[in-house]
């Protein structure tokens, strides 16, 4: 009787969470950890050193900005530190091009090995032969780099993003051209997460892990090349007239973080705004052509003559940013369907 009691008892609830797989994904976690720590640590220690120096190049430039009563520096000693081979607008750049580097990082270091490494190791078929799917297995370790991957990615987009933001306020550059835009609005962390699905998928799709990188990479380069040359277009430009001789982009003529899409050469406006028909130089001797009186003074100051610029408002590069997060994501579920697909008709005997 006792004994068909002790075989009657319910199993613990242990080991009933772990026969449903409960335990599983603790597991899992684990193991994702102990495989790829090393790359999780470095990216990590990265990661934290671009977030801290971003966060101390912004606070030297707001003090800087603050004793130029919070506008651009004029030039002078205090616009000096500014400029240099290794001043503060020189950091900034640097900085901005390593933040752009390390989504590609996530993907061809943490991303391509995933599954690229269990294929030339001949693991897959171990780590798929066990009582767990392939689709679990796999979609708990992306999930698992994906957290650390965006974690990551939102320190350094928000401390890129800022020191973008203040770089813009003590120069006078605009917010809307240049790596600036593309290093903010917390476009690092959306490119990040994309980037990690298309090295994963990458290493699925060619089972190695060097031409997967080599993949990713000119991928990358390819990306950023059509990005930064369609962006500007994503919405049809304003069109206004600015001082001939002026500083075209400036926040006086067009409003701050402006940026110009086109100048027209082939027409110059008088202050009413109607076409002038006179040779520039009958109006000024030192004029003798649109592209070389950009910075005339006679022409703008004197004779008060406008060029029609075609541009996109600072207001609207929250707007921009929003159309590249949703065509970033886009990527990286295209990417994900991609891998979904890849795993289904992976054998277990081609591991």
């Amino acid at each position: 009787m006792s004994a068909m009691t002790t075989a009657a008892q319910p199993a613990p609830a242990s080991s009933r969470s772990r026969e449903r797989g409960g335990a599983r994904l603790t597991d899992l976690a684990w193991l994702t950890w102990r495989q790829h720590r090393a790359v999780i640590i470095a990216g990590l220690a990265i990661a934290a050193a671009v977030t801290g120096s971003a966060l101390y190049v912004a606070r030297r430039i707001t003090a800087i900005s603050q004793e130029c009563g919070n506008a651009a520096c004029p030039d002078g000693a205090i616009r000096a530190a500014l400029g240099g081979s290794f001043g503060l607008t020189s950091l900034t750049t640097y900085l901005t091009l390593a933040v752009m580097l390390l989504p590609l990082l996530a993907g061809m270091f943490l991303g391509v090995p995933l599954l690229a490494r269990e294929h030339e190791q001949r693991t897959l078929v171990l780590a798929w032969s066990q009582d767990v799917t392939p689709q679990r297995w796999l979609w708990t370790k992306l999930a698992v780099l994906g957290a650390v991957t965006a974690a990551a990615g939102a320190a350094v987009s928000a401390a890129a993003g800022h020191l973008a933001a203040v770089a813009s306020a003590a120069t006078g550059q605009s917010l809307f051209s240049g790596n600036a835009f593309l290093v903010s609005g917390m476009l690092p962390l959306a490119q990040s997460v994309a980037w990690l699905a298309v090295g994963v998928m990458l290493g699925a799709a060619y089972r190695r892990t060097l031409p997967a990188i080599f993949t990713a990479l000119i991928g990358y380069g390819a990306s950023y090349l059509l990005v930064e040359r369609v962006y500007p277009s994503f919405m049809a430009p304003l069109t206004d007239l600015a001082s001939l001789g002026g500083d075209r982009g400036s926040a006086a003529q067009l409003g701050a973080n402006s940026l110009v899409v086109e100048n027209p050469s082939g027409t110059i406006y008088d202050a009413s705004g109607h076409p002038v028909s006179r040779a520039l130089q009958s109006l000024c001797q030192s004029a003798n052509d649109l592209s070389k009186s950009q910075s005339n003074p006679c022409l703008a100051q004197q004779r008060h003559l406008m060029t029609l610029l075609r541009y996109q408002p600072g207001s609207r590069i929250p707007d921009f940013h929003l159309i590249l997060i949703g065509g970033y994501l886009g990527l990286g579920a295209a990417a994900a369907a991609c891998l979904w697909w890849l795993v289904r008709r992976t054998s277990l005997s081609a591991g």
